[in-house]
Order: structure tokens, then C-alpha cells, then sequence
């Protein structure tokens, strides 16, 4: 009998060896399916740009949109408990899964027991959990194992590609949400989230497309949202109209929305055919609609800056800062605002309080404060430091602020070399222009500052720092009755300002004005009492017309405002001695000198009134202690070489060792214990002291 021969088959080897290249060959043909899940293109749907009938008022951000669970999703809780997810999860976490195909990760502890279709919707949950926990790789790692007919459905395709954008792997993205519109052509949120990403990656001409394509596919909240979007995307290619329209229709459908309001007041902004006060009543529309947030009163506030209306952009910074305090970004610019206006105390306060900047902010913010404090060497130094940078993140601001340097130094080179593309940035444009015509009117290239001045004037009707520095130009190419015109009209916008005012003075005091130099100041000092400058400016004026009183008030009032203001102190001896009261005018310097007995303008001024009074030894021991204190001093050498024959013909015919001045010895004893010197070489006469005067009031404004 012949035992039959039976068919063994494979051997254990060969059929591993099979399943091996199997395995090999589903994990290449799944990753390929990964790395690129559908490159085709979006589908075209004309755009009914009609309105909807869900409009939901709400606010939301341009942050990559998320809908809602699925109920289906809610009945798997029935069988999948958070337990199992949670221990998945863990288990996962401890697993460098990346390397490993879908059946091995199978068979984790947690997952044992579970059918292969309910193990594929665990492993999505705990997918869903890495997510929320903001660990995306690991979230798309994981979605993409599970087999296609599950990772092609809408949940999931949808995070995985939600979790390529959020690990900002941009084209695997881009590829993902353009398959799940293809599979889910009116899913929303991919529709919002595949423009998003095309902003994001700057191919703006195919984020409108999206855009347009979402608008159809959405409605209520999420269409006024994808037409905010489409709005945007317009604006980044400057089509500042087609993005206004957009904006406004995104408006229609949720008029609430912050956000929408500010996109459309900055695309208005760049529109000629909208007015000043249009684009300032939408940026306020947006600041009332969000209470809470500093953005939009920031911006508003960067508007007025960049309209030269900083009385106003100090108004809306402050009104930033109290929205959130602590952002740099707010405080930075409402020092700079403060710097623009003059005002230097406050600039350096607000820029000293600035806390935890970045290293750019912090070097701009170290050049506000030595510009604030004058200190324009150290300020250069910090220039030099900035320009060494490959990167300046601010590199706009410190161009503005290296341009009021270079002003301030009377820098006709650097502003013959200036790159004049700064003038057409959004918010330092006008400014720069403005610093700009100031420095060609301070090294006297006057015509084309005027040039510069009449345009900013023209453009920018409601600014009062455009009328004075066009104002100060019509007056220095002669056009005074045009200058004063100005100026009165810059002082009218303004009437707050203290350099509006004061320049305004002060060119009005140059041109022989003076009651209307003291008019202007007596204004001036309702909203600033204690300006020293100011009262002393008025008591020159008024002393102009002989109100010798109301002057010998004010030089009064402007000395007892500060005792260390000497200045203020030798006007009035110098107005006294001019009326004949030489007596008080020597009380006054006497007083002075025993404050600072190196003040040799006061020294100056007593000995000349001492010859004047023939009183000859007083002259000569104070033209001494002049020479003591300046030894090239020309008026006490000439007052010496003239009536120093007079002192010992006077000790001659007297004879007597009495009439040594000892009595004026002993008169000037307390200069010797006067404080420090305090102030520079003053003018010898009125008209010098008006010069000097002038020199300071122009270092200041300027």
C-alpha cells in the first residue's frame, strides 16, 4: 500500500518572510498616502455675495477654526470610556510609535480585548487628547496610522490636518485640507483653515480663492469670518478697496465684531476718498465694541501719532495702557508719542517704567531716554550699537528716532543721505516728514523745508504740529502774514500743546507782537503755571511796551517758582537797573551772588552800576573778583583800566588807610560762601539776554 503524500505547504520561515514584505509594502503605500492624502485642487464654486439669514453677532479671532463634537462622536462615550483613553493615551506617551505600523500598536495593554474598529476609534481619541495637551506632532503621527477608510473620514482628516498646521508643517497641511474638501467640499472650518494657511504662507492670490470658496461654504459666524478673511488677504496684496468692501461685508453679518472694524478702519486708512474723522469714527466703533482689549486702542492711538494729532494719541495710549498695562508694545510708542510732542519729562517716565522688553525694545527704549535727557552723545553711541544689528525687529521706530538725532545735531549730512522710503510707512511716514522739514529749517535750507511743511499741512489739515513748523517757515521766507495765519491756526487745533503756544509767543515777541506774545502766553500758562520760560518770555514783552510793573511781576513770579533759577533772579536786577533803581537792583544781585558767587553776568552787571555810582572801590574790588573768576574777562579789565586811577586818587586825598573797602569787603564777604555755580555765562545786555533766551527756548522746541 502507498502511503499518500500530503501537500505540507509553506514552511514557518517562507510564510514570515511573506508576511514581512506584506507589511513592508502596506507601510510604504500608507506612508506615501500620508505625505501627500490629496494634492488636487479646490473645487471652484461661484460666491453669492448675498446676505445670510443666520447672522450671529458673537466675536471670535482669526485663530485656525474647531468644530464642534459630533453626536456621533458623544454616543461612542457608550462604549469607549475616558478611562481606556486616558491609559491609551499614557501608554502611548512612554512609545516612540513613529516607527511602529498600525497592528503592533494594537496590541498595547489598554486596547486588548477591543475589536480592530473600535481600537482604531480609541487610538483617534487619545489623538484627540495629545492635541488638547499641544503635543500636534504626536497627534498627526498618530492619525496618520489608522487606516485610510478611518483617516479619510471628516473628524479625523480634519485634525490631522489641523495638527500638520498647528506643528507648522505647511505643505503636508496644505495638501491635507485641500483632500478633506475634496472628500467634505462644505466643511467649514476646513474651508475658514485652508485660507488661514495660505495667509499665513503668504500665496495670497490662492487664500482669496479659499476664501471665496469658504464664503459659500459657510454661514452666520463663520461667513462674516471667511469674509473678514478674504478681506484680508486683499489687504496683503494692497487692494486696500477690495479689502474695505469685504471687511464692511463681514460687517452685515456680525456687526459686533471688533476685530472686523479694525481691519476695515486700517484698509480705510490707506483709501484717499476716506476722510480723517471717516477712518478715526471707525477705529472708535472697534475700541467701543471691545472694552476689555488693548489692540484696538492701540491702534487708534498709532493712527493719531501718525496724523501728528499727539495731544489726542495721548489720549488713546493711556487709555491702551489701561486696557493691559504690561504690554511694551503700548508703553514704547506712548514714549515716543511723548518724545514727538515735546515732552521730554514724560517721555523718559514712561520709558523708565517699561518692564521686561526684548533686546530690540530694550535698546529703543535706552535711546528714548538719553533723548529725554538730552544726552545726545550717549544716544549716538546706542545708534551705532543698533545699527551693528543684522536684524532690528523695530527697525521703523529707531529710523524715526535716529532721524530726531540727527535734527537735534543740526546733521546736514545724515539727512542729505536719508532714505526717504521711511515716509511712507503707516505710522512713522508723516512724523518722519514732520522731524524731516525741522531739520532743514535748523540748517537754514529754507525753501525746500517750506516745500515739505506746506505738503504736510495740506495732507494732514487737523494737525497743529503741521501748521507751526509750516507756520515758522512762511515767516523765515518772509510770508509773515501767511506765517502768523498759521501759526494761529496751529495754536487754535492745539491750544494745550505748550511748544504750539510757545513757539507761537515767541515768533510773535521776534516780530514786535508783543500784546499778542502776552495774550498767547497768558493762555499758554492756564494749562502750564509753572513754565519758568514762559513768564519770563511775558515779562520781556511786557517790559517791550513799558508795563515795567507787570514785567518786574512776572521776572518775580518766574524766580519764586524755582529759587535755583537764577536766571529769572538777574533779569530783574537787569530790569531794575534799566528803570534807574540801582539800589534794588543791587539787593537782587547781592542776594543772587550769595546763592552762586561765581555768577559772573551778576558781577558783571554790579560792578558796572557801582562806576556808574562813582562808587569806584566797589568797582574795582568787584572787576578783581571778576578777573579772580575769569581771568580774560574784557569788561573788568576796561572797568580796571578806567577808573583805577580814580580809586588811588580817591585814597590820595583822603589819605587814610580806612578807605581801603573795607566796608565792601566786608559787604561782598558772603559771596565766597555761595553754592556751587549753577547756570552758564549770561548776556551783558537786554537785547543779549532776549538772544539768549531765544538760543535756550529754540534748544528746547526744537
Amino acid at each position: 500500500m502507498t502511503t499518500p503524500k500530503y501537500n505540507k505547504g509553506l514552511s514557518a520561515p517562507a510564510l514570515c518572510a511573506i508576511a514581512l514584505l506584506l507589511t513592508i509594502g502596506l507601510v510604504i503605500i500608507e506612508r506615501n498616502e500620508r505625505e501627500v492624502i490629496n494634492d488636487g485642487t479646490l473645487i471652484q464654486i461661484d460666491v453669492d455675495d448675498g446676505s445670510s439669514e443666520s447672522v450671529d453677532s458673537g466675536s471670535d479671532d482669526d485663530e485656525f477654526d474647531i468644530p464642534a463634537p459630533s453626536p456621533e462622536d458623544q454616543a461612542d462615550q457608550d462604549d469607549i470610556t475616558e478611562d481606556v483613553v486616558k491609559e491609551t493615551v499614557l501608554a502611548l506617551s512612554d512609545m516612540d510609535f513613529s516607527k511602529k505600523v498600525l497592528w503592533r500598536i494594537h496590541r498595547i495593554d489598554p486596547l486588548k480585548g477591543f475589536s480592530e474598529g473600535d481600537k482604531n476609534k480609541i487610538l483617534f481619541k487619545a489623538a484627540l487628547q495629545f492635541f488638547s495637551n499641544g503635543d500636534y506632532e504626536k497627534t498627526h503621527t498618530l492619525i496618520g496610522k489608522l487606516p485610510r477608510s478611518m483617516r479619510h473620514q471628516e473628524r479625523p482628516g480634519f485634525y490631522y490636518a489641523l495638527a500638520l498646521t498647528k506643528d507648522n508643517k505647511t505643505e503636508r497641511a496644505i495638501r491635507a485640507y485641500q483632500g478633506q474638501l475634496e472628500r467634505f467640499p462644505h466643511h467649514q472650518a476646513s474651508a475658514i483653515n485652508y485660507g488661514l494657511l495660505l495667509n499665513d504662507a503668504k500665496e495670497y492670490e490662492k487664500a482669496v480663492k479659499a476664501f471665496k470658496y469658504a464664503i459659500n461654504t459657510t454661514s452666520g459666524r463663520r461667513k462674516a469670518k471667511s469674509y473678514r478673511n478674504l478681506g484680508e488677504a486683499y489687504y496683503k496684496l494692497g487692494k486696500y478697496e477690495e479689502a474695505a468692501k469685504r471687511f464692511s461685508k463681514s460687517i452685515e453679518y456680525q456687526p459686533t465684531n471688533s476685530t472686523t472694524w479694525l481691519s476695515l478702519a486700517e484698509a480705510q486708512q490707506e483709501i484717499p476718498k476716506f476722510s480723517q474723522e471717516e477712518v478715526l469714527e471707525t477705529y472708535r466703533k472697534s475700541v467701543s465694541l471691545a472694552p476689555n482689549r488693548y489692540k484696538p486702542a492701540l491702534k487708534r492711538a498709532n493712527y493719531l501719532f501718525s496724523q501728528l494729532m499727539f495731544a489726542k494719541a495721548e489720549e488713546g495710549y493711556k487709555e491702551a495702557r489701561k486696557r493691559s498695562s504690561d504690554i511694551v508694545e503700548t508703553a514704547l510708542m506712548q514714549s515716543i508719542n511723548y518724545l514727538a510732542a515735546g515732552n521730554l519729562e514724560r517721555a523718559d517716565k514712561i520709558a523708565s517704567g517699561i518692564k521686561q522688553p526684548d533686546n530690540d525694545e530694550e535698546q529703543l527704549i535706552e535711546l528714548i531716554k538719553a533723548l529725554s535727557d538730552e544726552e545726545y552723545d550717549k544716544a549716538e553711541d546706542i545708534a551705532k550699537d543698533i545699527e551693528k544689528e543684522k536684524k532690528f525687529d523695530n527697525e521703523e521706530l529707531y529710523q524715526y528716532l535716529r532721524l530726531k538725532l540727527a535734527v537735534i545735531q543740526k546733521d546736514k549730512k545724515y539727512l542729505d543721505g536719508l532714505d526717504k522710503d521711511i515716509f511712507e510707512h503707516p505710522v512713522v511716514g508723516w512724523p518722519s516728514q514732520l522731524e524731516y522739514a525741522r531739520g532743514l529749517l535748523l540748517t537754514e535750507a529754507y525753501q525746500e523745508a517750506q516745500a515739505v511743511a506746506e505738503t504736510i499741512a495740506e495732507k494732514l489739515p487737523n494737525s497743529a504740529e503741521a501748521h507751526l513748523i509750516n507756520g515758522q517757515l512762511q515767516l523765515h521766507n518772509g510770508e509773515q502774514v501767511a506765517g502768523f495765519n498759521s501759526l494761529k491756526h496751529a495754536f487754535n487745533i492745539y491750544p494745550e500743546s505748550r511748544r504750539v503756544a510757545f513757539i507761537y509767543a515767541k515768533e510773535s515777541f521776534k516780530f514786535e507782537r508783543y500784546q499778542e506774545a502776552i495774550n498767547i502766553i497768558n493762555k499758554l500758562l492756564e494749562n502750564h503755571s509753572k513754565d519758568i520760560e514762559a513768564l519770563e518770555l511775558k515779562a520781556q514783552a511786557h517790559h517791550a511796551i513799558g508795563q515795567n510793573d507787570l514785567a518786574r511781576a512776572a521776572y518775580t513770579e518766574a524766580f519764586e517758582l524755582d529759587e535755583k533759577n537764577l536766571h529769572s533772579a538777574f533779569a530783574l536786577a537787569k530790569l531794575e537797573s534799566d528803570l534807574g533803581n540801582k539800589q534794588e537792583s543791587l539787593v537782587i544781585l547781592k542776594d543772587l551772588l550769595d546763592r552762586d558767587s561765581s555768577y559772573i553776568d551778576a558781577r558783571e552787571l554790579r560792578a558796572k552800576i557801582h562806576c556808574a555810582a562813582r562808587e569806584y572801590d566797589e568797582c574795582i574790588n568787584e572787576s578783581k573778583k571778576l578777573l579772580a573768576l575769569d581771568k580774560d574777562n574784557e569788561v573788568a579789565k576796561k572797568l580796571i583800566e578806567k577808573h583805577a586811577d580814580k580809586v588811588d586818587s580817591k585814597a590820595s586825598d583822603k589819605n587814610s588807610p580806612q578807605n581801603n573797602s573795607e566796608a565792601d569787603t566786608e559787604e561782598e564777604q558772603p559771596d565766597s560762601q555761595s553754592s556751587d555755580k549753577e547756570s552758564d555765562d549770561k548776556p551783558d545786555s537786554e537785547d543779549d539776554d532776549q538772544k539768549q533766551k531765544k538760543s535756550d527756548g529754540d534748544k528746547k522746541d526744537d
